[in-house]
């Protein structure tokens, strides 16, 4: 005999009623990972028929593909960032990448986009590249130069972006050098010669590595 009903088979005044299995009125769920089935999980994993057919009468042109899925929550990281899979296949090729500024909230600035096309720098389309970077930036299949609000996307040869870098750094420690010169042989200037100015003559400094971004 259960210790909630009485000798005739009624039950105690204030017993809990059991219920026929299930979870008990009241109690909340609690939901685990791997507790939905997949008929619950696979409105929200597949497109469904009637979304598709919405989707399909839609003015613009999709901006999804079987891809898109990987681009899920990238939107708050660097816009101009280029995937370092990509900079390392395509200098393997010879070629080199930059980010130039082609205006600046919306006025074009042709003089600084010259100073870059006379350097070497030339445009990049989407499909330039066998389609590389198709899509990474603009929508996909749109044949226009990669651009991101003011900046524009250009490339030139590895080789001479190379040689211009080199000339770039050659050309920031000219000035050092040059005074460093003049100081070893005495500035032009009275009584610069004399040996106790010529002692005092001198430029100290150390040299520091510095990695700078090819």
């Amino acid at each position: 005999m259960s210790d909630e009903t009485r000798e005739d088979g009624r039950e105690r005044p204030g017993a809990t009623k059991k219920r026929g299995g299930g979870w008990p009125k009241g109690k909340p769920r609690k939901v685990t990972a791997g507790s939905a089935s997949e008929a619950e999980l696979a409105p929200v994993q597949r497109v469904s028929a009637k979304a598709a057919s919405m989707l399909s009468k839609m003015k613009s042109r999709p901006n999804w593909d079987d891809d898109t899925i990987t681009t899920v929550g990238d939107e708050g990281v660097d816009r101009l960032k280029i995937p370092d899979e990509i900079l390392v296949q395509l200098a393997a090729d010879g070629v080199a990448l930059q980010w130039i500024t082609r205006s600046v909230r919306g006025m074009d600035t042709p003089l600084e986009v010259s100073r870059y096309t006379k350097g070497g720098w030339t445009p990049v389309y989407q499909s330039d590249f066998d389609g590389l970077l198709d899509g990474l930036f603009m929508p996909k299949g749109v044949d226009d130069v990669i651009g991101v609000d003011d900046a524009m996307l250009v490339a030139r040869p590895l080789a001479i972006h190379r040689r211009a870098r080199q000339r770039e750094r050659s050309l920031a420690i000219e000035p050092l050098q040059i005074k460093e010169q003049q100081l070893g042989h005495g500035i032009p200037v009275t009584g610069g010669d004399h040996p106790t100015a010529t002692r005092q003559n001198r430029i100290n400094k150390t040299v520091e590595r510095v990695e700078i971004p090819e």
